[in-house]
């Protein structure tokens, strides 16, 4: 069949089917993204969940289907090594908890639909400036960070046409020089 994507799946013994390497994963020993949590929760008091050990997991695996918004899909287990610095790990943790959460400014494209002179739709990338509290600039990879001197004195051009491939650097140049 071409086109088709094939991949391995076994069955833990809870009855979920998962890939094949999350149950090697498993049968190696490596610890789970909760179980890691439930450690750290009794080793330092705070209230840490998987989700927040995402960025540190040493690995992932597919875990099973489950159902999601536009039918199944399968979702990730996060593991670590049996030999984790635990102590370590907890510390990382809470750091980025504490990491505030500022305002910063961002530029992208936008899309307005636009029907032509032969009646047909068509989308047209505009500018589109936001200002939004997060932790880091790389929060949101598709948009591109821009300093607060230049949200401010763009601002007024947001949903001006973007010209295509058009960086925002020469955006910028552009309308400056209206």
């Amino acid at each position: 069949m071409k086109g088709v994507v094939k991949m391995a799946l076994a069955i833990e013994q809870i009855g979920k089917y998962v890939s094949e390497r999350h149950a090697e994963a498993s049968a190696n020993g490596l610890l789970t993204a909760g179980e890691v949590a439930k450690k750290l929760r009794k080793m330092s008091g705070e209230k840490i969940t998987a989700a927040e050990l995402k960025p540190f997991a040493d690995e992932w695996h597919h875990g099973g289907f489950y159902k999601g918004g536009s039918g199944s899909t399968m979702g990730r287990t996060y593991f670590f090594y049996p030999d984790t610095n635990l102590t370590e790990l907890a510390h990382k943790v809470l750091a980025e908890r504490a990491e505030p959460i500022v305002t910063r400014y961002f530029f992208s494209a936008g899309f307005e639909r636009q029907i032509g002179r032969d009646g047909r739709k068509r989308w047209q990338p505009v500018a589109k400036f936001e200002a939004l509290d997060c932790k880091t600039d790389d929060y949101y990879p598709k948009k591109i960070a821009i300093t607060q001197q230049d949200f401010e004195s763009l601002k007024e051009f947001e949903g001006r046409e973007l010209e295509p491939y058009e960086s925002f650097s020469h955006f910028k140049e552009r309308v400056q020089k209206c």
